[in-house]
């Protein structure tokens, strides 16, 4: 979405969509300075925000500052000019692709566009290519650094860090952007690419002098090296204005090299400011490692100098050696320093230690290698091209710079080595310090102290000892910050001679062997800031050598006038052409004063001083450009004269017109646009005229440009007639766009114009559409013009379908609408086959925006006529086009297309006859067919022609070409889909042997899709069973007809699956769907259908193949009994499965995997459905053992055996609070063998992850008396977790992160279901359970998946302690503050706000001191992130839960969360917004939710604030009334809040609105409904028992306690009405998985026309906490999202 800039009267900048939704902003540094200008980057990435004092860069995608340019070095005069422009940096190379554009593309857009067309003679130059690629986007991608402290930290995001070393585009390789920076004294900076500076001029200096001159505006064309600079001198009566024009030879000098130049120089600037920041943050962590661990020694060492000669060190090493522990130590490790003490110490050294180690690894390691290799490019550069003469690259220099940074990196690994030294010795003193605490504290006669002293003999002495006598007080890794609070380098890089890494080495050499010279290694600062030293003097050779190919040109003067109402614009000669030596026109325009006395109207009095410009002159200045060096030609101008009034700004709109806004005065009328009623007249009204500037002579309109004598006076002083003169009525009304309301706030004052974007449109796609419809272009090139100009109105999200589809409208005039339209439907007439295809896509996204508004009607008959008369290719192009036309989802066009269905059905019913003898051209017509069978309902219905249909699919059944035949089922599939009720005849006389053919076809997509046509029909009759059996439920009478098909069928279709069952492909993938699969879904589907009907026929083919030598028969058996399980009736098939069991038990010890793979998938199907024929004592035992067998014998069977598992523990759960079920008698060996398939790290990920799933079942069904395994089991959850934390510094590739994400997610997930088993039960292990998912998330790093399941653990944690959950909240806090304020992870903000909910419900009123912090991260994602309305119903339900915590504390917020509830209430589902349905009814039950809570708080006394809010309440609850889109947790909400205001005001005040009779008929459907739950329905009766006590007595009267339970059982989650009260959204994070497929399992697809695609589930997968609404969501919801600063303000309370 376009951005746009805007600066407000305190000068600050901010930038907003054109939706109104704010960015971001730009602040300034000083209260006092003034803005000087604003500036977007040519691409549109970058927004220059230029201050009087500075100047800052932002990233338009991140908001952050990226570069602050302070320029007082130069000079302290203000900045008053900024310009930011493209240029082309070899022009040549743009002549013949710009060539081929027509008149009415700007030349900037073809610039900026991603889909520029290739010259089709152009060869590339595959040296040169060669040479420009850039492995800068190959390499790993830089770590994010910590937050601090540096102004927008812009290296701390993930985005930002994209953003800032993006490598340069390709299609950016010959552009150039140039930074223009104007100063009031006539500085000027010159910059490219953000951070690479050309220079610093003064105007004083240029030749000629123009001393005390200011720069106002800038100028250039992109196809130019000459710029332009518009000065003031001001002198004692006026502004003398002066064009300074100034070529940039080093553009054209240095050509393609320029922006590669600049953008390496800006990396390299980056990269040193990376670096630098990484340091600091190196350098920060030193400190917090020592600062303190040197207090508590500076403590005990003042204790021992009182009382002792020894010191700390002395005793501590004492203390190892001999285990003697002197008194005065004793006193202070037990007393003083104690548990808490080492765990202060332990997690500031280990943290520091560790994030040093981070720090070094991934981020200045990194860092320098991507240095290296940057320098590596511009020594290339420096040594294969003439670059110390055109780029200004020193061999020399660049090798010192390679010299330093290879020092670096030693001095890097250097550290790293003593850090992960020190690390392992100060983590054996830790736990030897740990241990003497409890050891000296212990009693020496306790068995304690005796087990304490056992371990004496464990500890690695030598590290202990070693880090007492080095790290503890003198730590190696300060050699290499040395004193960190020096600046003076310690170490003398320049005078060591020679090459300083090869001295290095050299020394470190001999420092292994022993015999080094003691030479200290130097600092990394100082190693730093010599590298900065050397890149400065890099950068300023460049500079210097670019400088010198500035040159300013002569100065033309143009007389007096208002810098403040100027404007220029550069253009080239004949607007098209462009050489080398080029003609440029500057046009400038200048408003002159008029001399007469104005009288001045009384409602604009205020603005006196704008009533004096009256006459606009336009300067044509002709700039030779010859070889880069341009040279004035002369100047002419043109006049223009204002009536009465006053011309308020005027502005260049493109290359041909110019536009004014003025505001007429003096009485006298003007007619308003032409295009208004004749006798609409007006005074005064404030206008804007649009004028052709362009030199009368190119066009009728245009003005006439006289000669400037410079003999006589200065250019601009000349007196003339005017061109236009503007004093005459019909002259405004001839060149009026627009006219204002009179009210004086409508007076404009100021233009920026951003050209005419429906010209460049039209442009644009006129040009593709030739290139389509071009014979002699190749291929590949009209190709892409096809596609290019599809993607230009057509895409996949509803509302940016609806902007491009409303570019076509309203931007592309109607001529070249007609003339491309005619263009593509010539193309479906081309030879080439690709470029038809792209024209059919192109022409079925213009019918997609035509037809429904009737604008296209001679299409359809223009394609039917294609398709009779046309040739072969014609005519497939044409069928093609109406198969694109017709799949369309746009509801308007599929609603439309029925009354095209006679000429549709036309076209391919001709196309798809055998007559036809292309086939190509039936198959295109087949599939066009098939997509437009739902349109044709009306033909369907007339006997005649649908025999005519079915007869010609018929036939291409059987046409011999395999495309077509599968297209004629995949017709049937649909018909039978939409046409049930039509299907008797034809399914008698000629589909069921047509289809029983077709299944047996050697082809397997003409197979497959006769297989699906029978799935269809089972779909189709178990859907009409639904309906009829619902329909008789609610005492209709209209039952769809019901054919049995199926049933009919079954004899003859059953054997045929079967056989096709035993067709496996043994090297098929999980996901391929071939016909064994195909065959497995369509038996289920029978079974389903038929019944018992089916049971015979299988087990007869059960039977025979079921000890088969071929193992497809086999797992054919195996699978065909599992198919079954669901259907028919379980006392049928009870005694089947008992006889069964032992068989199907022995074919998990098959031979073959499939088969076992296949008998694990049944047994999960068995205990699935009828589990109730499995004996617990004599099935049970080998069941369990046979599948934890295959778990682990096979990876390809375990995710089927986990399955079964999981469905095992779901039904043998026994009932719930049992102290005994099934399970308990397998459960000790169950969980032994998972644990044991679980331990190895570098075991199978998937296989891994499936049996956790089936851990977290176990748990979940786990008896009473299992609850101490459970227990223990956390033990050994907690320690491999704890385990996987190290491992987070040994990863050094991508799968090694992901693997280690995968250990903890299922850890995690573990640890979470047995903390919702044990529930209370779990609190001895809570200090360590937080403690572990504390370190967890301080390790991960971004994007990962791993905090969502810590964070659903976490609310796990808080709603088993409740209250007792408060002392975590303080170290826990950071991280969920940060999570809400993730806006880049949707999911991971999500989690936190559900985890808002549970926190605060668990805590209860102790919750009150976070709940500031929450309301404000709450609001700030409603006001304005991308994820705002996404987010909207939890954080609305979470309000509610926050209310109902803190109670009559909540009424501060009640003013806020009022605004927001009623701004959301605003929110309508429009009629066809299906997939917004689950969203909208989500979104009114966080509203209820919300007053629901807010109700509840308020009733504890804070009555009174509530009564401002009920009347909102009610009207919302009618309006719920009054739509019939409902569901039960929303009408249970509503009627949770109209007994909660009932009870909450019980004199009475409301009884009228709650009597309504709207509200009684409410209550008396919800009570009424057979579709509600109980719960509802006791909650609805409640409602009513407050609503008829209104007024009854004072004091109310009290829910019942029944109702009371219920209504406060009331969760988040009411769409879920089976969820118990503590079932919440983070319980659920990790829900259980649907269950595995066996290869023949296939969840089946909605639509016919998807069942090709293979459709295998990924099964067993983490599921995150998502909202109920997915790529609706940017259809534009008409919802206010924007809460004012007002409102924000009154939640940051003290």
């Amino acid at each position: 979405m376009p951005l746009l800039a805007l600066a407000t009267v305190d000068d600050q900048v901010h930038v907003f969509r054109t939706n109104g939704q704010r960015v971001f902003g730009v602040s300034k540094k000083e209260s006092t300075d003034r803005l000087a200008g604003i500036r977007w980057k040519p691409d549109g990435q970058s927004l220059a925000v230029a201050f009087e004092s500075s100047m800052y860069i932002a990233s338009a995608r991140t908001g952050k500052v990226m570069y602050e340019k302070d320029y007082s070095s130069s000079t302290k005069s203000p900045i008053r000019c900024l310009g930011w422009a493209s240029q082309c940096t070899n022009i040549s190379d743009m002549e013949m692709p710009l060539s081929k554009f027509e008149d009415g593309m700007t030349l900037d857009e073809f610039l900026v566009s991603s889909q520029r067309l290739n010259d089709p003679q152009g060869v590339p130059n595959l040296p040169v290519e060669l040479a420009f690629i850039d492995i800068a986007g190959t390499l790993p991608k830089l770590s994010t650094l910590p937050i601090g402290g540096y102004r927008g930290d812009i290296f701390s995001s993930r985005l930002s860090l994209d953003t800032i070393f993006k490598p340069l585009p390709a299609d950016s390789a010959n552009i150039a952007e140039v930074l223009v920076v104007g100063h009031e004294d006539g500085t000027i900076h010159l910059s490219m690419s953000e951070d690479f500076s050309i220079g610093t001029f003064n105007l004083g200096s240029a030749a000629p002098p123009l001393s005390g001159s200011t720069p106002f505006s800038h100028c250039s064309h992109s196809l130019s090296t000459t710029h332009a600079l518009m000065v003031s001198t001001k002198t004692d009566k006026a502004e003398d204005l002066q064009l300074v024009p100034f070529d940039l030879r080093l553009i054209s000098s240095a050509g393609r090299h320029l922006p590669l130049l600049a953008s390496k120089v800006t990396e390299l600037h980056n990269l040193l400011r990376y670096i630098s920041q990484a340091q600091e943050h190196i350098f920060a962590e030193i400190r917090a490692t020592q600062d303190l661990p040197s207090r508590f020694m500076r403590n005990i060492d003042e204790t021992l100098r009182e009382n002792s000669d020894y010191t700390w060190v002395q005793a501590a090493f004492h203390l190892v050696v001999t285990g003697h522990c002197y008194p005065e130590v004793k006193e202070w490790l037990v007393d003083e320093l104690g548990e808490r003490g080492h765990k202060r110490w332990d997690k500031a050294v280990t943290t520091g230690y560790e994030a040093i180690r981070r720090l070094v690894h991934e981020c200045l390691l990194p860092a320098l290698d991507r240095l290296g290799v940057l320098i590596s490019r511009l020594r290339g550069l420096s040594r294969f091209q003439d670059s110390d003469f055109l780029l200004g690259l020193s061999t020399l220099e660049l090798d010192n710079v390679v010299d330093s940074i290879n020092c670096l990196q030693l001095l890097s690994h250097r550290l790293l080595k003593c850090v992960v030294s020190e690390l392992k010795q100060f983590g054996a003193f830790s736990v030897w310090l740990r241990h003497e605490i409890e050891k000296q504290a212990a009693d020496p006669t306790s068995a304690t102290a005796q087990e304490i002293a056992e371990k004496d003999m464990t500890f690695d002495h030598a590290s202990i000892l070693g880090y007492i006598q080095g790290a503890m007080t003198q730590s190696a890794i300060l050699a290499y910050a040395g004193n960190l609070t020096s600046t003076e380098p310690q170490w003398n890089l320049n005078a060591e001679g020679g090459v300083l890494f090869e001295l290095y080495k050299t020394e470190e050499e001999d420092e292994n062997d022993g015999t080094s010279s003691q030479k200290q290694f130097p600092r990394l600062s100082d190693m730093t800031r010599h590298l900065q030293k050397q890149s400065s003097s890099l950068f300023d050779r460049i500079s210097e050598t670019q400088r010198r190919n500035v040159r300013f040109g002569t100065p033309i003067h143009l007389g007096s006038g208002n810098s403040a109402c100027t404007d220029m614009r550069m253009v080239t000669e004949g607007q098209r052409r462009v050489t080398i030596q080029a003609a440029m026109y500057q046009y400038i325009l200048r408003l002159d004063r008029q001399k007469t006395k104005l009288t001045v109207p009384s409602s604009i009095k205020s603005q006196r001083q704008s009533l004096t410009w009256r006459t606009v002159k336009i300067f044509r200045i002709s700039l030779r450009v010859e070889n880069g060096v341009s040279s004035s030609k002369g100047a002419r101008y043109a006049k223009l004269q204002a009536p009465a009034g006053a011309v308020r700004n005027v502005k260049f709109v493109d290359d041909e017109f110019l536009m004014l806004a003025f505001v007429g005065h003096g009485g006298k009328r003007f007619p308003l646009h032409t295009s208004t009623a004749a006798n609409v007249y007006t005074t005064g009204a404030p206008r804007l005229l649009q004028i052709d500037y362009r030199p009368r002579g190119e066009t009728s309109n245009g003005l006439l440009y006289r000669e400037v004598d410079s003999t006589r006076q200065p250019a601009g002083q000349q007196e003339d007639s005017e061109s236009i003169n503007l004093t005459r009525s019909s002259d405004i009304a001839i060149h009026t766009v627009h006219t204002f309301p009179t009210a004086k706030v409508w007076a404009p004052q100021r233009l920026e114009i951003n050209g005419r974007k429906g010209r460049r449109t039209s442009g644009y796609v006129s040009t593709l559409a030739h290139e389509l419809a071009n014979e002699q272009a190749q291929p590949h090139i009209r190709s892409a013009a096809g596609l290019a100009l599809k993607n230009s109105f057509s895409a996949r999200e509803y509302a940016r379908l609806r902007e491009l589809q409303s570019r076509w409208r309203e931007q592309v005039g109607a001529d070249v609408k007609t003339a491309v339209k005619a263009l593509a439907l010539q193309t479906l007439a081309s030879k080439d086959s690709r470029a038809g295809q792209s024209a059919a896509q192109f022409v079925a996204s213009i019918a997609a925006i035509e037809i429904p508004r009737n604008e296209w009607p001679e299409l359809m008959p223009a394609l039917v006529a294609n398709v009779g008369e046309g040739e072969n290719h014609l005519k497939q192009a044409s069928l093609v086009s109406i198969g694109y036309i017709c799949e369309s989802e746009d509801t308007e066009l599929r609603d439309s297309l029925v009354q095209h269905s006679n000429a549709i059905l036309t076209a391919v019913v001709q196309g798809a006859r055998k007559e036809e003898t292309n086939l190509d051209v039936r198959y295109a017509a087949i599939v066009a067919l098939s997509d437009s069978l739902e349109f044709v309902r009306t033909n369907f219905e007339n006997e005649g022609e649908r025999n005519y249909i079915m007869q010609v699919i018929c036939e291409a059944t059987q046409a011999g070409d395999s495309r077509i035949e599968a297209g004629a089922y995949a017709c049937l599939n649909r018909i039978m889909g939409l046409y049930y009720d039509k299907m008797r005849f034809y399914m008698e006389k000629a589909l069921f042997g047509l289809t029983i053919l077709g299944m047996r076809s050697q082809e397997e997509d003409v197979a497959k899709l006769a297989v699906e046509f029978w799935c269809t029909v089972c779909e189709e009759e178990l859907a009409i069973e639904d309906d009829n059996a619902l329909t008789q439920a609610e005492g209709g009478t209209e039952l769809r007809q019901y054919f049995g098909f199926a049933r009919v069928a079954a004899r003859e279709v059953v054997p045929v699956l079967l056989d096709l069952l035993a067709q496996q492909d043994e090297d098929a993938a999980d996901e391929d769907y071939n016909i064994s699969r195909a065959a497995y879904q369509c038996l289920q589907l029978f079974a389903q259908t038929v019944g018992g009907d089916i049971v015979q026929a299988v087990l007869t083919f059960v039977e025979r193949n079921l000890r088969h030598d071929d193992w497809h028969y086999r797992d054919a058996a195996v699978s065909a009994f599992g198919a079954i399980m669901e259907g028919p009736d379980e006392k049928m098939l009870g005694p089947l499965i008992k006889q069964a069991l032992p068989v199907l038990i022995q074919m998990m010890d098959d031979e073959a995997i499939q088969v076992k793979d296949s008998a694990a998938y049944t047994l999960g199907r068995v205990c699935e459905n009828v589990s109730e024929a499995i004996d617990p004592n004599t099935h049970l035992p080998p069941l369990v053992r046979s599948l934890f067998t295959g778990l682990s014998s096979n990876p390809k069977m375990a995710s089927s055996c986990c399955w079964a598992l999981i469905n095992l523990a779901d039904r043998f759960a026994g009932e719930p609070g049992a102290n005994v079920n099934p399970l308990t008698a397998h459960f000790q060996d169950s969980l032994t063998h998972i644990l044991r398939v679980t331990e190895s790290p570098d075991g199978d990920a998937q296989l891994r992850m499936a049996v956790y799933e089936v851990l977290n079942a176990f748990v979940t069904n786990a008896a009473n008396d299992s609850l101490s395994i459970i227990a223990k089991l956390s033990d050994i959850i907690l320690q491999r977790l704890e385990n996987t934390i190290p491992m987070q510094q040994q990863i050094v590739s991508v799968d090694d992160r992901n693997t280690l994400e995968e250990i903890q997610t299922s850890l995690t997930s573990a640890l979470l279901a047995i903390i919702q088993r044990l529930e209370r039960e779990i609190q001895p292990q809570a200090d360590r359970i937080m403690h572990v998912l504390l370190q967890v998330l301080n390790s991960v790093g971004a994007k990962s998946s791993v905090p969502d399941t810590v964070f659903a653990t976490v609310g796990a944690l808080a709603n088993a302690l409740e209250a007792d959950f408060a002392k975590y909240m303080d170290s826990f806090a950071p991280f969920l503050y940060k999570a809400l304020g993730n806006q880049e992870e949707p999911a991971l903000c999500s989690m936190a706000i559900g985890l808002v909910s549970d926190i605060t419900r668990s805590m209860g009123e102790a919750s009150q001191p976070y709940c500031d912090a929450f309301m404000n991260y709450l609001l700030q994602i409603l006001s304005g992130t991308p994820n705002g309305h996404q987010l909207r119903p939890a954080i609305l339900q979470s309000f509610g839960d926050m209310a109902n915590a803190i109670g009559p504390h909540f009424e501060k917020y009640l003013s806020v969360v009022a605004q927001v509830l009623n701004q959301s209430s605003t929110m309508t589902l429009t009629d066809g917004a299906f997939d917004m349905f689950d969203y909208f009814i989500s979104l009114r039950e966080g509203i209820l939710d919300a007053w629901g809570g807010a109700v509840l708080a308020m009733k504890q006394g804070k009555v009174d604030s509530l009564r401002p809010y009920v009347d909102s309440i009610i009207k919302f609850l009618h309006l719920v009334a009054q739509d019939p889109n409902r569901s039960e947790g929303l009408m249970r909400s509503a009627m949770g809040v109209v007994g909660d205001i009932a009870d909450a005001f019980p004199n009475g005040e409301y009884a009228e609105a709650l009597r309504a009779e709207w509200m009684t008929q409410l209550i008396r459907e919800v009570r009424a409904s057979q579709e509600y739950s109980a719960r509802t329905k006791e909650t609805a009766r409640w409602a009513r028992e407050q609503i008829k006590r209104q007024g009854a007595s004072r004091q109310g009267t009290q829910m019942t306690e029944a109702g009371r339970s219920e209504h406060d059982a009331r969760s988040r989650y009411p769409q879920h009405p089976e969820k118990d009260a503590e079932s919440r959204s983070l319980d659920a994070a990790i829900a259980q998985p649907a269950g595995p497929k066996s290869p023949h399992a296939q969840d089946y697809p909605n639509t016919p026309s998807d069942r090709h695609m293979p459709l295998r589930p990924n099964i067993l997968k983490h599921m995150r906490h998502l909202l109920q609404v997915g790529e609706a969501l940017s259809n534009g919801i008409p919802l206010a999202h924007n809460i004012s600063e007002v409102m924000y303000a009154q939640i940051n309370v003290s």
